[in-house]
């Protein structure tokens, strides 16, 4: 079970269901509620999504009708909660572009695993936005390219992408 910690206006809340990391790598297309973990620590739904966000842990937050409260995770919120799964899917991910010269079909990197493909999406964006990689869209194709600042950077192995992203 991923937990964390998040204190939102003087109430403490901890649990997974705040940052929805296992419904996420089910369907990382959908959003999905935070009202059941806000209610079993009798917090308000809407103020934990308003933190939680201030934090880009979560995105496109949707408050319905009674506060219903919907929302995605967020690379950075999954690092947040599982820094070893960011790691490992960043060590995939780039060894399979550095085996190929720093550049390389997404699908190719994942072997056409459409289950990791849509996690990757989200890290390929990401990246993307840090200017350590460039999406280049050829034949149907989505191709990645390590940029020079992304060559230099994972060359010296440096700060997490947690650390790089909380810089941007």
């Amino acid at each position: 079970m991923n937990n964390i910690h998040v204190t939102c206006y003087g109430k403490s809340i901890k649990g997974r269901a705040a940052l929805p990391l296992q419904e996420y790598l089910k369907a990382p297309n959908i959003s999905y509620t935070i009202n059941a973990i806000a209610k079993s620590y009798k917090a308000d739904a809407v103020a934990v999504s308003e933190y939680l966000q201030e934090r880009k842990w979560i995105r496109e937050p949707w408050v319905y009708q009674d506060d219903v409260v919907t929302c995605r995770i967020t690379v950075e919120g999954i690092e947040e909660i599982n820094p070893v799964f960011v790691k490992n899917k960043l060590k995939g991910l780039l060894g399979g572009l550095i085996q190929h010269g720093g550049r390389k079909s997404l699908m190719g990197i994942f072997e056409k695993n459409i289950e990791e493909y849509s996690v990757a999406l989200d890290i390929v964006y990401q990246l993307e936005k840090l200017g350590l990689i460039a999406i280049i869209h050829t034949d149907g194709e989505i191709h990645i390219e390590l940029t020079p600042f992304g060559w230099q950077f994972f060359e010296k192995k440096g700060k997490s992408l947690f650390a790089l992203m909380a810089l941007a």
